[in-house]
């Protein structure tokens, strides 16, 4: 069951990637949001103290980096220096699962044993 979680998390992932380039309009973007978020809160085969522990800390650092980016793209648009920026909360989150996703999986299966 918790495969078919995972997998059922990895074809949202690659339907909303797809469906986020292809369609410009409003909600387009969900199928990938729901992905990652289904993907971040799959449990592990062992889902011990040490996996919980890197989980949440790789969201708190996940969010603190996710609001500085957003910070420091607000205000390079506001100077003219990029011509985007980051208002929607939908790609905000989507931006934070995906870091908290990196973050964890990196410190789970390089961190020193």
């Amino acid at each position: 069951m918790n495969r078919l979680v995972k997998y059922l998390g990895l074809l949202l992932i690659g339907i909303g990637i797809i469906t986020d380039l292809v369609d410009q309009s409003a909600g387009s973007e969900i199928p990938l949001l729901v992905g990652l978020f289904i993907l971040f809160i799959s449990r592990e085969k062992r889902e011990d103290e040490r996996a919980i522990l890197l989980k949440s800390s790789s969201t708190s650092i996940a969010l603190i980096i996710g609001y500085g980016f957003k910070l420091i793209s607000s205000n390079f648009y506001a100077h003219q220096l990029i011509s985007f920026q980051l208002t929607d909360i939908n790609y905000f989150l989507i931006l934070v699962f995906a870091l908290a996703l990196s973050i964890y999986y990196l410190r789970l299966y390089l961190s020193w044993k």
